[in-house]
C-alpha cells in the first residue's frame, strides 16, 4: 500500500481561473488553475482548518531564485493591493481554492492567520511600477520549435505558464540613429532550444516569412542576452511587431541594430550538428528518455531542481532533474502518465524504497555509482545535473547528465560524483 502524501499532481489543464503572475527581481512565471505543471497540495493547512487545494508558493519562489531574509512579498488582487508579507509568512502559505470550490475565478492565498482572495500578482520587493499584464493570451499567439529532434507548437499561454520570463530594458537603434528604449519581457532561447555548439544557427521566421539567422553562440554576451519577448514595458506586444519578437536585454540597457531585431517570430529552427544522448531507466520496467525530454524538463522551473554543490574547493549552483522522481518510471509497474518527463509522487513506490534497494547510476565510459534508495526517497538534494551555474554542462565537466548532491545532504561514506550519465538501475538488496 503507497504512502499518501499532501502533494499530487493534477494531469488535465483546463483555463478556468483568472492567472496569477508571479515575480521575483527579473524573474517571473505565470501560474494558471488547474495546472499540470506544479504539485498541488491538498488538505487542512492547520488542525481544524478548511481544506484547501493549490500551490505551495515557496516552490514558485524558489524556482524564481529564491527569497532574500530581508525581502517583502505584494499581493496584489484585481483592486490593488491587498497584503504584504515577509519571508516567513511565505512558508507554508498556498494560492489555491478552498476544497469544495471549482477552478472557476481568481485564487486565494492561504497562510497562517490570514487569507488574500482573488489574487492577480505577487511581486517581490514592488517599486511602485504599474504592473505588467497577465493572462492576455489571444488564441492564434503561437510559436512553433524545430529541431532534429522533431517539431512542436507552443501557445502564448503554455509558454507564460511553463517557462521562466525574464524582464530587463533594451534599446534598438534605427537606420537614423534614432535609439527607442523599452523595458522588455521574455523567453531565453537557450529555455526553448535546449543546448546547442556556439556555431550551430537560430533561424527564426516571422509570419510574413521573412528569415533571419543567429549564430548561436552570440546570443548572449557581457553587454547583455538575446530573448524572445512578448511584452514590452509591461503589456502584451499586438501581432505587429510581436506577438513575439527577439529583442536583446539587459541589466546595462545593451543596444542593438532595429535591423537585427526579427518580428512578429512565428517560427524558431536550429540548425547545427545534433548529437542525441538519451537516459534509460531500468527497474520492473524500463524507460528511455531522450535528449528533447530531459532538455525540455530542466528548462520547466516545476522540474528543475537546484543545488550548491563544492568539489575540488569550487562551489556552484547545479540544476537538473531529481533521481528519485525518475525511479516512479521503473521502481513498479506503476509509473508517471502522459508524454515527457512528469512527476508524480503518487507513482513512486515508497513503501518499496523503504524497504530499501540499490540505485546504480552508471556512466558511459563504465565508471558507476551505488547508492541506497533511502537516502533518495522523498529527497530532491540528489539531482541528474543538465546545468552549471545558469549554462549547459560541458562534457569536460561532466555533461551532458552529471549526477551530484547538495552540499547539505546526507550521503554514504565514499559516495562520488559521475560524469556523463547514461543509465540508473534498480537492483534489490544484497
Amino acid at each position: 500500500m503507497r504512502r499518501l502524501l499532501g502533494l499530487v499532481f493534477v494531469c488535465t489543464m483546463v483555463a478556468l481561473s483568472q492567472p496569477v503572475l508571479v515575480q521575483n527581481g527579473p524573474r517571473s512565471i505565470a501560474l494558471n488553475f488547474p495546472t499540470v505543471l506544479w504539485p498541488l497540495w491538498e488538505g487542512p493547512l492547520s488542525p481544524g482548518g478548511i481544506p484547501v487545494r493549490g500551490v505551495p508558493l515557496d516552490l514558485v519562489f524558489a524556482a524564481l531564485g529564491g527569497l532574500g531574509e530581508d525581502q517583502k512579498i505584494f499581493v496584489f488582487s484585481a483592486d490593488g493591493l491587498q497584503l504584504t508579507l515577509t519571508e516567513d509568512a511565505v512558508a507554508g502559505a498556498i494560492l489555491g481554492f478552498p476544497w469544495e470550490e471549482e477552478f472557476s475565478r481568481g485564487p486565494t492565498l492561504f497562510g497562517r492567520g490570514f487569507s488574500v482572495p482573488g489574487v492577480r500578482w505577487i511581486v517581490v520587493d514592488w517599486d511602485g511600477q504599474a504592473l505588467p499584464e497577465v493572462g492576455k493570451w489571444p488564441a492564434e499567439a503561437t510559436l512553433t520549435i524545430t529541431t532534429p529532434a522533431g517539431e512542436h507548437t507552443y501557445t502564448l499561454a503554455e509558454l507564460e505558464t511553463t517557462f521562466v520570463s525574464l524582464t530587463y530594458p533594451g534599446s534598438y537603434v534605427t537606420s537614423s540613429g534614432r535609439v527607442v528604449s523599452s523595458v522588455y519581457t521574455g523567453f531565453l532561447l537557450s529555455d526553448l532550444l535546449g543546448n546547442w555548439p556556439e556555431e550551430a544557427e537560430l533561424e527564426v521566421v516571422a509570419a510574413d516569412g521573412y528569415r533571419m539567422r543567429y549564430r548561436f553562440g552570440s546570443l548572449a554576451d557581457a553587454e547583455g542576452t538575446w530573448i524572445l519577448a512578448f511584452k514590452q514595458d509591461g503589456k502584451y506586444m499586438p501581432p505587429n511587431p510581436g506577438y513575439f519578437r527577439m529583442v536583446k536585454v539587459g541589466p546595462g540597457n545593451p543596444r542593438f541594430p532595429s535591423a537585427a531585431s526579427a518580428k512578429m517570430v512565428v517560427r524558431l529552427e536550429i540548425h547545427g550538428q545534433y548529437v542525441p544522448y538519451s537516459l534509460r531507466l531500468s527497474g520492473v520496467q524500463e524507460k528511455v528518455f531522450t535528449r528533447w525530454e530531459l532538455e525540455s524538463a530542466v528548462a520547466c522551473p516545476c522540474h528543475a531542481a537546484r543545488v550548491s554543490a563544492t568539489h575540488k574547493g569550487e562551489t556552484h549552483t547545479y540544476i537538473g532533474l531529481p533521481l528519485w522522481r525518475l525511479l516512479a518510471y521503473v521502481d513498479d509497474e506503476v509509473a508517471p502518465a502522459g508524454s515527457g518527463i512528469k512527476y508524480d509522487e503518487a507513482a513512486f513506490n515508497w513503501e518499496k524504497a523503504q524497504a530499501g534497494y540499490l540505485v546504480e547510476i552508471r556512466a558511459a565510459d563504465g565508471f558507476s555509482q551505488t547508492i541506497p534508495s533511502s537516502y533518495l526517497a522523498g529527497n530532491d538534494k540528489f539531482i541528474l545535473a543538465l546545468k552549471v551555474d545558469g549554462r549547459f554542462l560541458k562534457a569536460e565537466e561532466g555533461g551532458p547528465l552529471l549526477f551530484v548532491w547538495d552540499d547539505g545532504a546526507s550521503v554514504p561514506p565514499g559516495l562520488k560524483r559521475v560524469k556523463w550519465v547514461v543509465e540508473i538501475i534498480i537492483r534489490p538488496k544484497g
